[in-house]
């Protein structure tokens, strides 16, 4: 049957590799600059279905801004399921609840949402209920690119287009005739399980702008005491009515201002207006703040200027990297991606500087600082992919984390907004920052960030500990009794400390890296030979007996067995040694068997058994056979998952993307790259497309394979520079040096 397989795997690939319709031209050529914006479709991603939910909203912002204005939605017979509505947005509803100003990038909880506000073509008293005013919209209606957003209302025919600013957004809207239209704002908005702790609204008359703040609780921001957000709002043609209500309190009419737990607020603009604007700032520090933001970015600004910014700033992002060749499908596919990939972290500081820190206190910074790290996942691609690419934003990272650090007292896991969450597990900022580091990047207190990382590694910190750290370090791995989840706490501290490690010896830190690097092999010791997977090991040293590898089990975190086969991409001659004696030719079977049973199972709803690539323990795997020596292994595995998981429809990705985790895993794959996250090294394989071109400020790195270079023949090893690189993994330095990655035709 493998063999059966493989022949499958090679026809796939035979027309992967035809040519596609993108630009034609030698490989050398330059590639002739082209619209990215136009290949970028925000709707893909937003949909999905079970395991395969992936969490993204096609509302309007500007790469890395702090708000991305979109639609929440509803489904008329199903309701808003929380397990759908990540996002705010599920593309199989046929209803909108409103139009929110922060969401959730691809991450599997619910929270954001903040914000929200709705133009109707009429007030009615009704509308308190958010179901009550709910408006029918049809996809035929609806267009999302880099930068804005617009629909159209079904059934009052309300026209409503949405551009980004860093800080807010522009609202215009276009009323049927004859009508008093209304803008609604309701603090009271709860996307899935969030809950509002606070909030209050207050019309300001002379002015004719509008001052709201509120306290959010999701899934994460609650267990922080709720995120706090001021906004700034002003209507053109100013209002001439406004009215309130809460959860408490019935509209009313007339009233400018009310506080309570969750309160609204309509604004009517003035009778018979078809058109009419909304602009919306802001802030996580003040209201202050929001009124700065609304200032520099929207006040005295058209929606054209503000559309025309923001696809400015996203031509300037998505240019940095370019392709030749491949289809179409492929290209929007790569593009989106892109798009995705740069939405988060994101900024969080205002246009002063200022900004909440994790310890709920106002500071400033000199850099723009940054929040919503999803680092258990995005430590594995995204942030990599910044380090190669854009590594000024790394050193923004880089500099966000390590203040975070300092304001705090703990090196955060996954800090959302101004607090700790303790999200998933692991310190996964040690193979961010060290990986950032280690790549040259400089500019930041690195050595404070390399203290904090280390203290988290080995003894018990005030908020953010790696879970049983005595008990770890005592045996050199998390025992069953300590903790669920423990054999992936053990592989995920094993790589967190292989890159500190790296880490401390380039910084100087000789004793703490030999600390780290001994540690970094416990990957070992949840290896169960008799069983032939890591398991779960008690504290008297024996291991767990598994009934099945393909059910998931306790003692992993969010898996099965398979998932955490080969759980050290750090040191895969380590594991090729410990479970194949070393003997390259029987991994090499094993891995052919594993990737033949990936590829005949069913790409269903559920969580895949063998492969899952819905989830992060296992990206790496497809990667293992360059990094052994075997690229057409990995080049089979490598085609195989970017013709089967990801697409252009609304359901293109296979589960949650995770702040652009699953998106720039396809980024990397179509550029013959995948980084072994906290080291300096990366897999190589084919490329996807004939010229890849990445701009980096030291220069152009060029990736590109030559007619004839195909899966079906690849060359012996890729050219760095003029000179044969001699094996699949190339350093960071080498790459950066070379500047151009070849795959020629084999002689």
């Amino acid at each position: 049957m493998a063999q059966t397989i493989r022949t499958l795997f090679c026809a796939v690939i035979f027309l992967l590799c035809l040519p596609g319709c993108g630009e034609v031209g030698s490989t050398e050529d330059p590639i002739d600059p082209y619209d990215a914006l136009s290949l970028v479709d925000p709707l893909i991603g937003t949909g999905g279905v079970g395991g395969e939910v992936i969490g993204l909203n096609p509302g309007a912002a500007v790469p890395f801004g702090m708000t991305q204005t979109g639609p929440d939605t509803t489904h008329s017979t199903q309701g808003a399921l929380p397990f759908y509505h990540f996002g705010g947005y599920h593309y199989d509803d046929d209803e909108i609840l409103g139009f929110s100003h922060e969401h959730a990038n691809g991450m599997g909880v619910n929270d954001f949402g903040t914000m929200m506000v709705l133009p109707r073509a009429a007030w009615d008293d009704s509308f308190v209920d958010s179901d009550e005013r709910a408006a029918p919209f049809e996809h035929a209606q609806e267009h999302a690119s880099p930068g804005s957003y617009q629909v159209r209302l079904a059934d009052d025919g309300t026209e409503v287009e949405i551009a980004a600013t860093r800080h807010g957004a522009l609202h215009r809207y276009q009323f049927p005739d004859g009508g008093r239209p209304v803008v609604l704002l309701d603090l009271g908005h709860r996307l899935g399980t969030v809950e509002i702790g606070e909030s209050s609204v207050a019309f300001d008359a002379q002015t004719g702008r509008v001052d709201a703040f509120q306290v959010l609780e999701g899934a994460y921001s609650g267990r922080f005491g709720g995120l706090k957000t001021w906004a700034h709002l002003g209507l053109d043609p100013a209002p001439t009515q406004v009215g309130v209500w809460s959860d408490a309190q019935s509209p009313m009419e007339g009233t400018p201002e009310l506080a309570g737990l969750r309160v609204g607020m309509w604004l009517e603009f003035p009778p018979g207006t078809t058109s009419g604007e909304l602009r919306v700032a802001l802030s996580h520090v003040d209201a202050e703040g929001a009124r700065s933001n609304y200032a520099q970015e929207l006040d005295g600004v058209d929606f054209e200027e503000v559309r025309q910014r923001a696809q400015a700033a996203w031509a300037e992002q998505l240019g940095r990297v370019r392709v030749r060749g491949g289809t179409h499908e492929e290209r929007v596919v790569f593009h989106t991606a892109l798009y995705h990939s740069a939405l988060w972290p994101n900024v969080f500081s205002d246009v002063d500087g200022r900004y909440r820190g994790l310890d709920d206190g106002v500071r400033h910074a000199e850099f723009l600082y940054h929040s919503n790290f999803s680092m258990w996942d995005t430590f594995r691609t995204t942030h990599p992919w910044f380090t190669l690419v854009q590594p000024e934003k790394s050193l923004e990272f880089a500099q966000s984390l390590t203040q975070m650090a300092k304001d705090g007292g703990d090196m955060p896991r996954w800090p959302l907004g101004h607090g700790y969450t303790g999200g998933m597990v692991g310190s996964p900022a040690s193979q961010i920052l060290a990986g950032t580091w280690l790549k040259g990047v400089r500019g930041w207190d690195a050595e404070a960030a390399f203290v904090s990382c280390f203290l988290q590694a080995t003894e018990l910190t005030d908020h953010v500990s790696r879970t049983a750290i005595e008990l770890y370090r005592e045996l050199g791995y998390v025992p069953l009794e300590a903790s669920s989840g423990s054999t992936s706490l053990g592989l995920e501290y094993a790589w967190n400390d292989a890159a500190l490690a790296l880490w401390g010896t380039s910084l100087g830190y000789d004793e703490e890296a030999e600390v780290l690097g001994e540690s970094a092999s416990w990957w070992r010791n949840n290896w169960d030979p008799e069983q032939g997977f890591m398991l779960g090991r008690r504290a008297d040293g024996s291991f767990r007996e598994m009934a099945d590898p393909d059910t998931w089990a306790s003692e992993f975190v969010e898996g099965n067995a398979w998932h955490y086969r080969w759980p050290a991409p750090f040191d895969v001659a380590g594991m090729i040694d410990l479970q194949y004696g070393g003997d390259l030719e029987d991994f090499s079977a094993d891995y052919e068997l594993y990737w033949s049973r990936v590829a005949e199972e069913e790409d269903d709803v559920f969580p895949d058994t063998y492969y899952w690539h819905g989830n992060e323990p296992d990206l790496h795997h497809a990667w293992l056979g360059s990094l052994a020596g075997l690229p057409e292994a990995t080049l089979q595995a490598v085609r195989l998952l970017m013709s089967t998981r990801y697409d252009t429809s609304p359901s293109g990705l296979d589960g949650n993307d995770d702040a652009g985790t699953l998106s720039s895993w396809y980024l990397f794959a179509a550029s013959g790259l995948y980084p072994v996250a906290g080291t300096t090294q990366y897999a190589v394989s084919l490329p996807l497309f004939d010229r890849v071109e990445l701009d980096r400020p030291d220069g152009m790195l060029v990736v590109e394979r030559e007619e004839g270079a195909s899966a079906l023949a690849l060359p012996r090893s890729p050219l760095l520079g003029d000179e044969e690189l001699g094996s699949w993994v190339v350093e960071h330095d080498e790459l950066i040096e070379g500047g151009r990655l070849r795959f020629v035709a084999p002689q």
